[in-house]
């Protein structure tokens, strides 16, 4: 490795966030601290601080690539679906194929919380909008007659039913396996969702 002073500052701000990200790969978020990521790439915690508001704005930075490989399969999976009936399902299953093979990655983006006093980010909410663009366009093509704050508020009912879904899988909380597997239960939901949503002010 290369004498600290030998590298720049942001060098060390992407090495400060890959040892984080491998961090949650291995431990889960819950593994994380300064003092850990520090020890990582081999600087102090006070220099991890010059080049970071806090763990938490680390956290957020390594999240961030996560929310983007999230991206990437999402509009990978609009790409290559070609029947528009069939595309919001795709896009779930999607979101469900990364919250199973990245689960710690996919899980550090919902388990960690910022202190009270700090704010979001504007370029951080900006990673998550871009992730309810995707659903919000599949709506579109659906019903482009729709509004946008109509297609908006969709996706994030329809969202938030899928993701609990992915949510009680990850944690082996599901108890269904008996009975249907969570891709086929999120097939329903977004079935049954549909059906009622396109029926509605017609």
């Amino acid at each position: 490795m290369a004498r600290r002073n030998d590298h720049s500052k942001e060098e060390v701000q992407s090495m400060a966030i890959e040892a984080t990200r491998t961090l949650i790969s291995r431990e889960g978020i819950d593994g994380v601290s300064a003092r850990k990521v520090a020890q990582e790439i081999g600087y102090t915690v006070g220099t991890l601080y010059q080049n970071f508001d806090n763990i938490h704005d680390l956290i957020l930075h390594a999240n961030a690539f996560s929310l983007s490989e999230l991206l990437a399969e999402l509009e990978n999976a609009s790409i290559l679906t070609r029947n528009k009936l069939n595309l919001v399902t795709a896009i779930a299953d999607a979101y469900l194929e990364y919250a199973q093979t990245h689960e710690r990655q996919w899980s550090a983006i919902f388990k960690h919380a910022l202190p009270q006093d700090q704010l979001m980010p504007d370029w951080y909410q900006t990673r998550i909008d871009a992730l309810f663009s995707v659903i919000e366009v599949a709506l579109h093509t659906l019903a482009p007659q729709r509004d946008r704050k109509s297609i908006q508020i969709a996706a994030r009912t329809l969202w938030s039913g899928v993701h609990g879904i992915c949510i009680l899988h990850v944690g082996d909380k599901l108890y269904s396996h008996s009975i249907a597997t969570p891709s086929l239960l999120i097939k329903s939901l977004v079935t049954h969702f549909l059906n009622s949503w396109l029926k509605e002010n017609k």
